[in-house]
Parts: C-alpha cells; structure tokens; sequence
C-alpha cells in the first residue's frame, strides 16, 4: 500500500480509500437490515439475497459469490506463499531464483498445494478448530498493527536501513552488497563503477555516474523531516516502462534502477481496482450464519465492527499511515519502489515495524492463512444453502450434510476449485474475477434493501434502524462503478454469466415462493397503474379489450374448447387484460382438490397456448350462480371502496400520543398484530405504544406465557408490552367456539403450508393455541364424577373433514371444549355449563314464543361441516350440556351441528322436531324456549364484564382492537349480536372490531 501512496501521492489516495470504505460501509448496513428483518439460517448472503428480491437472482448472485470466496481462498494462500518464499524463507526455493516469474510460480504451485491440502485438514476437522485458529489469526493482525504504529512514532535514522542512490535514482541493495555491507561509493574497485564504467557498458551509463554524485541516505528517517510536503500532494501516474522521475538517463534493471521504472501503467482508477480488494471480507461472518447463535445479533454487530475496524485501519494506518505518517517518515522515492529492492527486497511496513521486522512477517503470513481458512470455511455452507434450497436442480447432491453438521461434498468441491486456482499460481489473474463476484453479491445486498425500503412491504421489519431506500440505492451505483473501474470486460463477463445462471433458474421454473421484494414490486406497480387508470377516463384511442373468458370443464376435469383460448390470442394485440375462469359445480369443501387441479390445467394451456392473462376456478352451486361470481370478481380487479369513519384521525391531523391497545381473545393467525403494526407506521400514529393483552382463561402463576408471547414479540421485531390478563371463561363465552376453531384451523394450515417442523414450532400462532389447548385439556380432568369423563380423541383428528377458506360468515360455530357435560347429580350442581346454569336460574313461562321458521332450519342445515370421526362424544356431550336429547344414529352431522350453534347467539331458535307456531308448543316446550331467550341477558353481561376490564385498561387509548366474535348463523339473533358487540364497546374512544379468515400469517422467518 505504500507503494499506491507513492504513485498517487497522499490526498487521492485517501480519496480512494474513502471511495472503498464507503462502499462496504454502505453495504453493511444493508446487509445488517436484511439480517435484522428475520431468523437467518445458514446461507448468509444468499439467503438473504434470495429472501429479499427472489431465488432468480439468489440463485444467480449465491453460485457466482460461491465461486468467488472459494477462489479468494486461493488468492489469501498464493498470497502467503509469496510471503513465505520472499521474505520468510527464500532459501526454500525448489526451482532457484525466485525473482524469476516462471521459478516463482513453479514454487507457488508446489507449496500453495501443499498448504491448501493441510488448511482443508483444519476445515474437515470442524468449525471448532476453525474459529480458535481465527482467534490466533486475529491477535497477530492487531499485534502487528500495534508495533506498526509503536514504529511511526520511533522512527528515526538510527532505526532505519539505508539505502543508496545515483544521481537521484535508488539503486537495488543486492547489486552493492558486498560481505554483508552496502557498498554505496564511486571507488573504482567498488561494484557501482563495475555496473556503470566496467567491460560492455555503453557510454552514456559510464557518463551518467561520472556526472552525477552517489547519495546514501535513511530510507525511513522519521517524523522530523521535511518528506511530508513532498509527498502529500504529488503524484505520479505513468504508463508501463516509463521512469517516475526526469533524469535523461533511460533507467534500466541491469543497472539496479528497477525501482524508478514503472512495472504497471497506472491511474487514480487503475489504483482504486488495485486496493479495493482489500476492504473486501465483509461478509465472512454472514457466511456462517447457520453456525452463529445469534444471527440476528452477530451478523449486524460484528460486520459493522469488522467495518469500523478496516476503515479505521485504512483511514489512519494506510491513508493517514500513508497521507500523514508514511509520507512525513519515509522517502518518496522508497515508498515508489514497489518491491523493496532498494532495501534488499524488505517490505517498507516491516522495516518500520517495532522492535523487528520479523513481527509483520509472521503476522502477514498468519493474517493471509487465516482469510483463507474463512473463506474455505463459509464457501461449502454457502453451496450445502443453495442445494437445500434446491433452486438449482443438479446442485442437490451438496445438501448432504455429515452427523456434525458439516457439509462434506461441497468441502470437497470447494476443495477442488480452490486446488484449481492455486496452481494458477498468479494473484493477478485470480484477483479481477473474484473483485467482479463480490462486488455483484455486495450491489445486490443493496439492491434489496433499496427495494424492500422504498416498497415498505408489511413483512419489512428489520429491528436494524439505520438504512435508507436512497443510501442503498447509492451503493447499488458505487459496485456498479466500482466493477467497471476495475476491469470492463471482467465486469461484463461477471454480469453475463449471472444473467446466463438467473435464466436457467427461471427456465427450470424456480417454484420456490419466499414474498421476496420483487413481487412486491411487481404488485406495487400494479396498483399504482389500476389507480392512475381508474381516476381517469379511458380516451377512445386508448382504449382494448379487456377479456373474460369462460372455459368449460368435461365430466373428467380436462379443459374444454381450446380453440377458444387460440382465439383469445388472436385478440391479444390490443395488449389488454386476460381472465380466464372456469367453474365446477358442487360443494367448495368436497371439490377443493380439484378446485387445484383443474387451475394446474388452465395455467398450463395458457403457458401451452402462449396466452398472458390469469387463470381462476370457482365453485358455485350452478353455472349460472358461477358466472355471478366470475363477473363480480372480474369487476373487483379495478374497483377500490375506501371506507371513512368519522371519529378516526385523518392523515393531516396531528400525531396521536398515548397507546394503541390490542386485546387477544381469539388468535386468527396475528392478524391484529400485524395490523396494529401497520397502523403504527402510519405518521398519525407513530407516536404510540403499543399493547398487547392477552386473555386467557387460566392463571399464568408461572409467568410462562408472558414470556413466551414477549420473546414471539421480539422475534416478530415489533415493539410492544405484553400483558397477560385473567377472565372466567363465562366472561368470554361468546369467543369460547370461535376459540375452539381458530386452533384446529390453524393446525390444519401449517400442514397445507407444509411449514418444516422448526418453523412450525417457532410460530406464534401455535404457541398459543398449545397454550389453549392445555386449557382445555385441563378443563376435561376438572374434579367431578368419574364417570362423566370426556371422551377422547385421536390427535391425528381432524375438527374438519376440508378446510374452508372463505368470508368469515361461511365458518360454523362451535361449541367450546370449555362446555361439557353436566352432571345428572346435585352434587355435581359446578360442573353445569353455562346454558344449563341459566336454565336453572330462570324457570320457563307460557307468556314467551319463540319465532323462527322452517327456513332458519334449513340455512344451519346448508351452513353446517361434518365433522371427523372421533368426536361423537364430544357432539354427545355437548347436547346433554344444553338440555337436549343425545343425537341418534340416524340423525345427520347438520342436525347436530345446528344444535351446537344454536347456543351463542340463537335466542330465537327451534330445537328440531319443534313446529314454528305457538298453539303447537307444550307447557315443558315453553319452559326451554324461555330458557333459551333468558340466556341473552347472560350473553350481555359477559359483554359487560369484558367490556369493564377492556375500559379499565384502555379507556384512555388512541385506540383499541380487539376480536369480531363470530356471526350468528340462524336468523332472528342478529338484534342480540348488535346488542353484544355495542355493548363490548361502549366507552371508548376508537375501536376497530378484526376477524381473519384463520389462513394469515405472521411469523419470525424471513421465508
């Protein structure tokens, strides 16, 4: 580096040091973005990468930064070769003079082989073995940087060697030694008159030492000289053989002038792709993710040390070293000699270090194996990432991992490419490519940040605060400038063969669906287009077909006229949007499979028949309700309704302050975290706090699961307080069914989302639906007769037969597993459910009808799910709970299923056999009607309860949300569901009522 501050003079070094250290600067805080918005397995930079923008460019970018770091190790360890044999140990030469390129490479092929076969040893061993040798590499680098900076300071021209120069131009040591000492004189029985005035010399070198005066000067003579003037601002870029200096003497190697003869033709850019490389290593840490305890932690904290580290090193050991010290200590002419061989090929760096040289020998040496140990260590875990993945096919044979976690094949991969570059033998040739590879992985670290940063996506949570949209996009532009600084045509031939890899991947069909950042773009500008597009009308000129085509589906589910979509193509220059739909007829539960199968066979015959347009199946009763259906969701592409409600803030008003509370009574996937999330980021209300209560109906003694729900929090990187808050179960009956569902429903959508097991576990939503099922469980072994034990249930059972994915008004209620059966006995009076308990407390009366109809019945009976089998006793149990006779065998799942709905919000319902007239009903009918309409004020004063303890806590919230209980299914209840839901939210400022479909999902994986 010397050497680049003596060519470049001490202020555009420092330019360029800055340049590079901006870079990587900017690059780690969007690495420590990505690695902060989730749990990052191992794959580093890939995973990231292709978690963000999409498994296309992960794909791309991971291989070509897999190739990269296996061929740096190569580089690090040719590098400690060079060192070795220069200035260690030149006497292990096995192929003579190494100042010989050809004898040079020959000895690197040798002992690079045989220090990459004993690194790779130290890799096979473990990860273990690896990071202590990193804790021994790393004390020698700041051992060495230490003495370095002891030597600036102590410099002085006792310290320092000597060196000789002829008429102002350095002469190489080795030609003027003579018994160990520096013959610098113009005697004529000394070796310079030899070289310039002896046999077979020309005349023009004889007259150059005659007329000029020979000089033996301290090449490092301290800081109290007059060097820094000199050095700081000159420089002195020329082209390859030229001199640096003016002398009219041609300068010549024969003569020991090598050192004033420029080997390299140079500039400020030529030398900025030179020392980049050296600021490069930032992700090494990444790399290991799979291997860290933290990722989330270590990666963002020790990148950004490693950072500040490098910087710091560069900025003042090399480029204030270099602009300040080197410069103010050591001869301009010194630092120019690229080789030391005015100093008997001695680094400058060594001669300056305190108290021996031999400190930045060894640590130079130490430092170069150690790099080359990471790199050997991340590049199989980066590879083992990609095969897991299995984005790119044939690469799957490198996911096979050893019983400790070691990927053996692609170490021994990445052992033969690493092998391969090193009999290269050339740090130069190796250098450029591996340049261009981490320069592209860094640009597309900001690429995706960039992207997720300006798209704001709901799931783009990073816990690491310091990043901006428009500083990544600046160091998108740095790499790109950067690559092509360094090498044009190794930056276009770096950038095609990403392209040629991400073509492939999307030629093989990359399945592979992560919410990455493009399709987010992608949907954002889509939305933006729809909205442009619908504030204005379409001009005449502007306008083309918009197509909804109806394809017709034979008895054996294959898709019918295909001429149709033929035409359909022929009709496509106007460029305008495709629907194409198709509609089975039947049940959405019984035909869900082929619901999936027959949209497969659509997209295929568009794909088949070069068709651009999107593919959809629905489920109707008939064709003729299908193509309702088919034209609202045609019409619902382009029509946005936004609803206003007065007492909410508007965008303009002023930032709210106080609390935004959220009540968990029901857990639907974490759909109300994820919006109160959202709400929080809106400039109205970024200003709150948020709150998170959650209900449960057995006391957390142990504080279990406040610290479960805490740390799912923290996991999920939204701040919020976790309260956990104790009710009777009777207080949140009305919740006790839809409870009840959401847990076994969401069960049922981990196993179709094929969620791994890891994942699974590590979600919010089952953690506490675990917890509510001991709830249940627990209240199965209450304390009461022996004999009126629940039945049990296979945990393979399934509350549903299908899962139904539709408006929350098409999911059936059911009754809680906290509602059991009631015991005959009157000792056994505490076990009574809730239904059963009113009964005793209000006898019947012959004053109350009840009204419903026949038609009432028949909606529950087409509203109803058939339920599994294993669970007639829980069916059983329930209706003796209510007072109702056990179903018979004959009796169909509807007719069960209507008796278990008719006890939240159905005051007003028959029970089946009834007649819907009151001259028909008897004097016990009468009583359990009474009963059944005396159970509302129950119902109402559960709302109240809850409501008082949501109004002591939140009363003085901006805003509360809270759980939408489930509608009603009979008619004639919808007067006392209104009276429930006004009275649950009577009292405060801003509610908003939520129920999810059960399929959200919010989760601490960045997949």
């Amino acid at each position: 580096m010397p050497w680049i501050a003596g060519v470049a003079g001490g202020l555009q070094f420092f330019l360029m040091v800055g340049f590079c250290c901006l870079c990587t600067t900017i690059t780690t805080l969007s690495m420590s973005a990505i690695a902060t918005n989730g749990k990052v397995p191992a794959g580093g930079s890939y995973f990231m990468i292709s978690r963000s923008i999409g498994p296309e460019f992960g794909g791309a970018v991971g291989i070509l930064f897999y190739l990269g770091t296996s061929m740096a190790a190569a580089m690090y360890l040719v590098g400690s070769v060079e060192v070795f044999l220069k200035y260690v140990c030149p006497e292990a030469s096995l192929f003579g003079d190494i100042s010989n390129s050809a004898s040079l490479f020959n000895n690197t092929r040798v002992y690079g082989t045989i220090l990459t076969f004993l690194v790779m040893i130290c890799v096979f061993i473990g990860i273990r073995f690896v990071s202590k040798f990193s804790v021994l590499s790393l004390v020698a680098v700041l051992l060495s940087i230490f003495c370095i900076y002891i030597g600036i300071f102590t410099a002085s021209p006792a310290r320092s060697p000597y060196v000789c120069a002829l008429g102002g131009r350095l002469i190489a040591k080795s030609k003027i030694m003579e018994n160990g000492t520096l013959q610098c004189h113009k005697n004529i029985t000394g070796p310079l008159y030899e070289f310039y005035c002896g046999q077979n010399v020309t005349s023009d070198a004889c007259a150059f030492f005659n007329s000029n005066n020979v000089t033996e000067f301290p090449a490092i003579p301290g800081l109290s000289s007059n060097m820094f003037y000199e050095n700081v601002l000159s420089s002195f870029y020329r082209e390859a053989g030229e001199p640096y200096d003016d002398i009219p003497f041609k300068p010549s190697a024969a003569y020991g002038q090598a050192s004033a003869i420029a080997d390299i033709t140079t500039s400020f850019t030529i030398l900025l792709a030179i020392f980049f490389p050296s600021v490069t290593g930032l992700m090494a840490g990444s790399n290991r993710s799979g291997d860290l305890a933290n990722p989330q932690f270590s990666i963002p904290v020790g990148t950004l040390c490693a950072v500040m580290v490098t910087s710091l090193v560069s900025d003042t050991l090399i480029d204030l070293s270099t602009t300040l010290f080197f410069p103010a200590v050591a001869d301009g002419r010194v630092l120019r000699d690229k080789f030391g061989e005015s100093m008997g090929g001695e680094m400058l760096v060594a001669a300056l270090a305190w108290p021996h040289f031999w400190v930045i020998r060894i640590g130079t040496l130490l430092a170069s194996v150690g790099a080359g140990l990471q790199c050997l260590t991340g590049a199989p875990r980066l590879l083992q990432a990609i095969a897991q993945d299995e984005v790119i096919s044939f690469l799957s044979v490198f996911k096979v991992v050893t019983k400790r976690g070691e990927p053996l094949r692609a170490q021994l991969l990445t052992y033969a490419i690493g092998q391969s570059a090193v009999l290269i033998a050339s740090i130069d040739a190796i250098t450029p490519l591996i340049t261009m590879f981490f320069l592209l992985c860094y640009g597309f670290v900001n690429l995706a940040t960039a992207l997720n940063d300006y798209l704001k996506e709901p799931n783009w949570r990073p816990r690491f605060k310091y990043h901006h949209w428009f500083l990544s996009s600046i160091g998108v532009c740095l790499c790109l400038i950067l690559m092509f600084i360094s090498s044009w045509y190794y930056a276009l031939a770096a950038l095609a063969l990403a392209g040629g890899i991400y073509k492939y991947i999307e030629y093989k069909g990359a399945s592979k669906e992560w919410g990455d950042a493009t399709r987010g773009l992608k949907f954002t500008t889509a939305t933006r287009a729809i909205l442009a597009l619908g504030t204005k009308p379409i001009h005449t000129k502007n306008w083309r077909p918009q197509l909804l085509v109806y394809v017709p589906v034979k008895n054996d589910l294959s898709v019918g006229e295909i001429n149709l979509l033929h035409l359909v193509r022929q009709l496509k220059a106007g460029k305008g949007l495709t629907l194409v739909t198709s509609i089975l007829e039947g049940d959405i539960c019984e035909r869900k499979d082929h619901v999936a199968f027959v949209k497969t066979q659509l997209d295929e015959q568009l794909l088949k028949c070069r068709v651009k347009g999107l593919a959809s199946v629905i489920v109707a009763q008939s064709v003729g309700e299908g193509m309702k259906n088919m034209t609202a969701e045609a019409c619902s592409l382009a029509v946005l309704m936004p609803r206003f409600i007065e007492g909410f803030p508007q965008s303009k008003d002023a930032p709210l302050t106080g609390t935004v509370d959220l009540w968990f009574i029901v857990h639907d996937g974490g759909i109300l975290l994820l919006i109160a999330y959202l709400l929080l980021r809106n400039r109205v209300w970024c200003k709150c706090r948020l709150r998170v209560f959650v209900v449960t109906g057995e006391p957390d003694t142990q504080g279990v699961l406040k610290k479960v729900m805490t740390r799912f929090v923290y996991d999920l990187r939204i701040s919020a307080e976790v309260e956990i808050v104790e009710m009777s179960k009777t207080d949140i009956s009305a919740y006790a069914a839809q409870r009840t569902v959401a847990a076994d429903q969401r069960r049922e959508l981990l196993k179709e989302l094929k969620v791994q097991e890891v994942a699974a576990k590590s979600d919010l939503q089952t953690v506490i639906d675990e917890h509510y099922v001991g709830v249940r469980d627990s209240c199965l072994a209450a304390d009461g007769d022996a004999t009126a034990a629940p039945p049990k249930t296979s945990k393979k059972t399934s509350i549903f037969k299908a899962f139904i994915s539709g408006p929350p008004q098409d999911t059936p209620n059911f009754i809680s597993s906290n509602e059991r059966r009631e015991s005959k006995g009157k000792g056994d009076s505490h076990l009574l459910s809730p239904l059963a308990a009113l009964k005793k407390q209000h006898p019947a009366t012959k004053d109350e009808e009840l009204t419903s109809t026949a038609e009432a019945e028949k909606n529950m009976n087409q509203l109803s799910v058939t339920f599994d089998d294993g669970s007639e006793g829980l069916r059983k149990s329930a209706c003796e709970e209510d007072g109702l006779s056990s179903p018979s065998p004959s009796e169909n799942n509807a007719s069960v299923n209507q008796r278990l709905n008719e006890f939240t919000f159905s005051p007003g319902a028959l029970r089946p056999g009834f007649a819907s007239g009151e001259e028909d009903l008897n004097q016990n009918d009468a009583q359990a009607i009474h009963d059944k309409k005396r159970s509302s004020p129950r119902r109402l004063h559960s709302a109240k309860r809850l409501n008082e303890l949501i109004v002591e806590r939140s009363a003085e919230a901006a805003a509360v949300l809270i759980n939408l209980p489930a509608l009603p299914k009979s008619q004639g209840s919808e007067f006392y569901y209104m009276e429930y839901v006004e009275t649950l939210t009577d009292g405060l400022k801003r509610i908003i009522l939520i129920r999810g479909s059960g399929r959200e999902v919010i989760t601490a994986f960045a997949e």
